[in-house]
Parts: structure tokens; sequence; C-alpha cells
């Protein structure tokens, strides 16, 4: 009789435990999976795809931007600012 209440005691004890321990690590896991996952796709980018767009990855992004602000023969912003300031003569 005894033995029974015992293993009905750590049964419950052991269901507690999924629900009050393992179940919120498993969630937080997932939750940091998920985020880590979107992390990746920005980082890397993500191909097209049917009614999608390609999305450039975030080197891809910084190298575009950096080629606006050098001199590249005349179409960076860099170039068009260079040229306002002759017409204005401001340099």
């Amino acid at each position: 009789m005894i033995e029974n209440i015992l293993i009905a005691g750590a049964t419950a004890s052991a269901i507690a435990s999924v629900f009050f321990v393992i179940a919120p690590t498993v969630r937080k896991t997932r939750s940091m999976m998920e985020w880590l996952e979107k992390f990746r796709r920005d980082w890397e980018g993500e191909e097209e795809s049917p009614g999608r767009a390609r999305v450039p990855g975030v080197m891809e992004r910084l190298n575009r931007l950096d080629g606006e602000l050098s001199n590249n023969g005349g179409s960076s912003i860099k170039d068009a600012i260079e040229r306002i300031e002759k017409t204005l003569g401001t340099k």
C-alpha cells in the first residue's frame, strides 16, 4: 500500500518536473533557435522564390554602401557631392 503511494508520488514529481522545468527550457531553446534562423537568413540573404524577390545578405548590402561612399567615376553619392561642391564653388 505504502509502496503504491510512493510510486504515485514519484510519478507525480516526474510529471511536475517535466511541466515546470523541462517544458520552459524547451520553449526557450526553440525560441532561441528561431531567432538564430532569422539572423542567419538575414546575414546570408535569401534566393528568389515564387512570389518573393531575392534578398541580399548583409555583406552584399555593406559592399553596396561602401561603393556609394567612395569615388567610382561619377555615379556614387560621393562623386555627386563633389560635383555639386565644384558647381557651387565651395571647395
